[in-house]
């Protein structure tokens, strides 16, 4: 029993050896690609919070579930709502135009 678990015990440690050497040259390597692009390395850590920002966001307005209702309302009231605009800058053209009309009158006069 004890031999087989110090040969579990071996291969266990062979593994971790391996992945930490991996862990290691990847670290080693990803660390002189930053050093030789800092831009690259800037952008990546302002794009990261930025996500973190739009993350933050989207909870606080209720979660992304009430983000898209909210979307899927609006574009169900968009006909009216367009409607609506269209009536306004009707009756603000109608409008306008009476002024310019009534200032024409005066200046005839």
């Amino acid at each position: 029993m004890r031999e087989r678990f110090n040969d579990l015990a071996n291969q266990a440690s062979e593994g971790y050896n391996v992945a930490r050497d991996s862990t290691e040259r990847g670290v080693r390597n990803a660390y002189s690609t930053a050093r030789q692009y800092p831009g690259t390395l800037a952008a990546i850590v302002v794009g990261i919070g930025v996500t973190a920002f739009l993350i933050w966001a989207a909870r606080r307005a209720g979660g992304w579930q009430n983000l898209q209702s909210t979307a899927t309302d609006y574009m169900r009231d968009g006909y009216a709502r367009a409607r609506e605009g269209y009536e306004n800058a009707r009756e603000v053209i109608r409008d306008r135009a009476s002024r310019i009309k009534g200032q024409a009158q005066q200046v005839a006069e």
